[in-house]
C-alpha cells in the first residue's frame, strides 16, 4: 500500500511536531511543506500546490487558513487548527461549499473540544467556555463572536468547540489573563436537553515539549492507518 501522502501549511511549534512525526512513520509521507521559517522546502504557494496531496494540515494561523483554506480544500482533506476563522460565517460557508463540490472535508483540530454537540436528537443549546493562558493580557467576559474580533489567535479550540456545539452565537466566553509560566486552562460546558455536560483539560508546556493540538493531529494520522479506530 502506498504512503498516504501529507502537505503541511507552517512550520513552527505544531508544524514541526507534525512534520517529525510523519517522517518518523511508516505509511505516511510529506509531500510538499509551505513554511517562511526556514526549514527546508517552500515559501512558495504555486509550487507547493503543485505537489500531491493526501491530506492537507494547515499549522500556520487564522491568516494562513484564510489565505489557503479555500484552494486546499478544492484538492483534498483539509485539517486545520485555526477554527477562530470560521467565526466569519461568509468564510465558513465558502469553505462547506467547497468541501460540497470536491467531496472534501474541513477537520477542526482542538485537543478538548466537546464532540457530542451534535447529536442531532439531542442537540446542545448553549455553551460556555472558561479559559485562561498565559498569552491573554486581560480579563474579558462576553459572546464567543465578539472575543474572536478581540483575540483572535487564542480562541481557536473555543471556535472549533462552538462549530462542534451548538454555534457561534450560542456561545458565551469568559477570559482570563495569566502570568508567563503559568497553566493553560480551558473548560467548556454543553447544555443540552439532557443535561449538561463538562470538558476541561489543564496543561503546562515549556518550548520543548508536544503541543497538545500536534498531539491530537498524530492520534488521528495514527487513526487513519489503523483497522480498527475510535470515535
Amino acid at each position: 500500500m502506498a504512503d498516504r501522502l501529507i502537505s503541511v501549511i507552517g512550520a513552527g511549534r505544531i508544524g514541526r511536531q507534525v512534520i517529525g512525526f510523519v517522517n518518523e512513520t511508516s505509511g505516511l509521507s510529506i509531500s510538499r511543506i509551505l513554511t517562511q521559517s526556514g526549514i527546508p522546502d517552500t515559501s512558495d504557494a504555486e509550487l507547493f500546490f503543485t505537489g500531491p496531496a493526501g491530506v492537507f494540515i494547515e499549522t500556520a494561523g487564522p491568516s494562513a487558513l484564510k489565505k489557503f483554506g479555500a484552494r486546499a480544500l478544492a484538492v483534498a482533506d483539509l485539517w486545520t487548527v485555526s477554527a477562530s476563522a470560521l467565526a466569519d460565517d461568509g468564510f465558513r460557508e465558502q469553505l462547506i461549499d467547497i468541501g460540497k463540490k470536491h467531496g472534501n472535508i474541513l477537520r477542526l483540530f482542538s485537543p478538548w473540544v466537546p464532540g457530542i454537540g451534535h447529536d442531532k436528537q439531542n442537540p446542545a443549546h448553549r455553551l460556555h467556555i472558561h479559559q485562561s493562558a498565559p498569552q491573554l493580557g486581560e480579563n474579558w467576559a462576553g459572546s464567543l463572536r465578539e472575543a474572536v474580533l478581540r483575540f483572535p489567535d487564542d480562541l481557536n479550540s473555543a471556535t472549533a468547540a462552538a462549530l462542534c456545539g451548538p454555534g457561534i452565537d450560542a456561545t458565551s466566553i469568559e477570559l482570563t489573563g495569566a502570568g508567563p509560566g503559568s497553566v493553560h486552562r480551558f473548560e467548556a460546558v454543553m447544555t443540552m436537553q439532557f443535561g449538561k455536560f463538562r470538558s476541561s483539560a489543564e496543561f503546562m508546556t515549556a518550548s520543548g515539549d508536544i503541543h497538545p493540538t500536534a498531539a491530537a493531529i498524530k492520534s488521528a494520522l495514527l487513526d487513519d492507518l489503523r483497522t480498527i479506530q475510535y470515535g
